[in-house]
């Protein structure tokens, strides 16, 4: 195996400024022109096929670029190149014109650098995160793990003369670290995770972490990070020892935390709880999904949150409510009951969300959800501005084995009647409605208290009825052409409409959406014959013939053509495994892209009229654990921005 010299410059010794601060590889190089010598072009060449797929697609807001850098770099404005850089996505392209002279290292590196992502669900997956973490590790790190055991992907040979314990320049860099699913099997999840466990030590400007390893070494680095902003942690088989560490971290803007398994009995020293005290005043998005068992993350909330505040010299909001500047909550998996109701009342203030996402509770009592229409209720009576609430998405299956239908029945009114409490939404996403057993009774379609409670919403722009898939013994209550017809009708400004369609009535579907004048996305999922060879072929061609052949359009202007985009805005069919972009007409095929297909119809006015559509591909990837999911880290790095 050749050695790796594409490493050999980033065990280099750094410098103070470049670990503490962002701009600090900026600052090192301004004041030196030095054009690149012979022999490092050679090394560069060898670079380029290490460093790949080492950066996501996220990079940083680019600030004001130095003068002297600028001038270098390009003749141009420093805002100009900074919206150049910005639109540098490919990791070879940022990693090529970062190895061009100085000045472009110091502005490209960040970049390539500014998220890292990992992850080894098998043992082939191992030596690709050794060579992803390697160039962030110490000489003295890569040694001493290498002595614990060898694989692929290790540094074969180093160089000498140089400070053994330095931290290679690349570490401060990373801004986003995400670490996916990292368990090859029993003998080999050591290795993995005293990899990570090294690379958390050097990487100390992160300010968004999502891992799926946690072990105590991991937790102490991520507790003494200063400029973490965003925790994500799955802790599923984790022991309470091992994420006792984070319990003094505090002023985090994001948290999600999700272990299902996590088991914590123990009503002291509560790291969950203790996190979310420190940062109370500052949390902007929370998402809990633990398992019924785990201590309580709200237990006694009233008493340790003043108890907290006595230590801090810190207070609680004027309402009353802890979390003070929380705006997004995701609670899923967590039991309910009447002393989890008394200190949530007091922990959030459920008027000022703008984002609620409530899955699977065990409320065998249905408290929940009676408690926040209640709010709602009271909230709309009293006060001249409306309620926060933005978006809303809600699991309305049941826990089919384990309660009676007339509680079954308690729980699904409780949810409509939260619904049509407010009317707030513009994005609405119920999940796994109305599941019944096969061959027992009619297609019931969506229930009128339902449709009612989505039809008071008259901003909604986003509306969401998905399903995971069929469930055999179960049926999925496809909808109609009357509650489609009734659904556009009542939502003027809906953009994005997901529902399951009765395919016997597609055509007077197709009809019905010819009335949602501002529809931009249309999936049809699930549906009787998707299975089928050319499933979904059927959706599509409905829906377009419908548009086509549409009486009311006006008629094109005297040898003139039929333009899409003057007639309609949808540009998006999906039946979820499949999806369709639609247009007059597609520009030169990239690589890997479908044949657009064309269908032509005639008018009224016996014009023929032509549209244009093509499959997208690979965008339903199946996901084997080897490359991370971005959509929570993505989500807040938007936010943060």
């Amino acid at each position: 195996m050749a050695t790796r010299r594409s490493t050999r410059g980033q065990n280099l010794p750094t410098r103070e400024e470049v670990d503490d601060k962002q701009d600090a590889p900026t600052k090192a190089v301004v004041g030196k022109k030095e054009k690149p010598k012979g022999p490092a072009g050679k090394t560069t060449g060898k670079k380029a096929t290490t460093v790949k797929g080492r950066a996501s697609k996220s990079q940083p807001q680019s600030s004001l670029i130095a003068p002297k850098v600028m001038k270098s770099a390009l003749p141009v404005p420093p805002e100009v190149l900074s919206m150049i850089l910005d639109n540098l996505k490919d990791p070879a392209t940022i990693g090529k014109l970062g190895r061009t002279n100085k000045n472009f290292y110091a502005l490209m590196m960040p970049r390539l650098y500014h998220r890292i992502a990992v992850a080894a669900m098998f043992h082939a997956h191992i030596p690709k995160l050794i060579r992803t973490l390697e160039p962030h590790l110490s000489i003295a790190q890569k040694k001493q793990l290498k002595k614990e055991g060898k694989y692929k992907g290790q540094q074969e040979r180093y160089p000498t003369g140089l400070d053994q314990k330095a931290k290679p320049i690349c570490a401060g860099y990373v801004r986003q670290l995400v670490v996916g699913v990292a368990n090859p099997g029993k003998r080999h999840k050591y290795i993995v995770d005293r990899y990570v466990e090294e690379a958390f030590k050097n990487m100390v400007n992160l300010e968004v972490v999502e891992t799926r390893v946690v072990t105590k070494s991991i937790s102490q680095s991520i507790a003494s990070f200063a400029s973490l902003k965003a925790l994500s942690l799955f802790i599923d088989g984790s022991e309470p020892e091992d994420i006792e560490p984070l319990a003094q971290m505090k002023n985090l803007k994001h948290l999600h935390l999700e272990g299902r398994g996590y088991c914590s009995t123990s009503t002291k020293n509560n790291a969950i709880q203790s996190m979310l005290l420190n940062s109370r005043s500052t949390l902007q998005s929370l998402a809990l999904a633990m398992g019924p068992f785990s201590h309580s993350f709200l237990s006694d909330w009233e008493k340790n949150s003043k108890a907290s505040s006595e230590k801090n010299g810190e207070g609680i909001s004027e309402q009353g409510h802890g979390f003070s500047a929380l705006k997004s909550l995701t609670l899923s998996s967590i039991s309910i009951d009447e002393d989890f109701i008394r200190e949530f009342q007091k922990a959030v203030d459920f008027t000022g969300l703008r984002e609620l996402d409530l899955t699977n509770f065990h409320d065998l009592d249905n408290l929940l959800y009676p408690h926040l229409t209640s709010v709602a209720t009271a909230y709309q009576g009293t006060k001249d501005t409306p309620l926060s609430l933005r978006s809303l998405s809600l699991h309305m299956s049941k826990y089919r084995y384990q309660i009676r239908s007339q509680e079954e029945n308690a729980i699904f009114n409780a949810k409509c009647r939260f619904i049509s409490s407010f009317d707030t939404l513009t994005t609405l996403k119920l999940r796994n409605y109305g599941e019944y057993p096969s061959n027992t009774i009619a297609n019931p379609g969506l229930t009128d208290p339902l449709l009612q409670a989505i039809l008071k919403h008259k901003n909604l722009k986003t509306l969401k009825i998905s399903y995971i898939g069929q469930t055999s013994g179960l049926e999925i209550p496809y909808l109609g052409a009357k509650t489609v017809g009734a659904i556009v009708d009542g939502l003027p400004l809906l953009r994005e409409f997901g529902f399951a369609p009765d395919e016997a009535q597609m055509e007077s579907i197709s009809q019905a959406l010819l009335r949602a004048s501002n529809l931009q996305s249309i999936t049809c999922f699930p549906h009787a014959t998707w299975g089928a060879a050319d499933a979904g072929a059927n959706i599509i061609s409905s829906i377009l013939l419908a548009c086509l052949s549409n009486p009311n359009l006006a008629s094109p202007p005297t040898n003139g053509s039929f333009i899409w985009e003057d007639h309609y805005k949808l540009k998006r069919v999906s039946v979820e495994y499949k999806t369709w972009d639609v247009a007059s007409a597609f520009g030169k095929r990239a690589k890997k892209e479908l044949r657009p297909e064309n269908m032509q119809a005639e008018g009224a006015d016996g014009a023929r009229r032509e549209v244009w559509y093509r499959r997208i591909t690979d965008l339903q990837r199946i996901h084997v654990g080897f490359d991370p999911e971005f959509e929570w880290a993505d989500k807040v790095d938007r936010e943060m921005q």
